[in-house]
């Protein structure tokens, strides 16, 4: 469990965001939220991997990407990106770079075995 403390504390922030956000909808807080918990399932994912304690398959990784690429598609394909990234940079911005680039950092590390 030591090993997952960081992935599990993002999940518990995740679905804390993603409900909050459900009180006030026209904020990004939800999809923050969302965006929280695909990168953490990603990175999880991709770390146990790595650990060896689980097997690596093409399922995983084509899932560990799809929600990498729907992380992208929320902030990518939103209207007024200029606007959102100056007026709630870390919803928009911030908490999706922190997801992609901590996916990429155990993605990209060679295994330990």
């Amino acid at each position: 469990m030591k090993k997952h403390l960081g992935s599990t504390i993002a999940l518990v922030i995740g679905v804390l965001s993603a409900v909050s956000g459900l009180t006030k909808p026209s904020s990004g807080i939800f999809i923050a939220g969302i965006i929280i918990i695909l990168g953490a399932l990603a990175y999880r994912s991709a770390k146990r991997r790595k650990l060896g304690e689980i097997s690596t398959s093409s399922l995983r990784k084509t899932l560990e990407a799809c929600a990498i690429v729907i992380i992208i598609a929320a902030v990518v394909l939103q209207k007024n990106l200029k606007y959102h990234i100056a007026t709630e940079p870390v919803t928009t911005l911030i908490i999706p770079l922190w997801a992609i680039i901590a996916y990429l950092v155990v993605a990209l590390k060679k295994a330990s075995r």
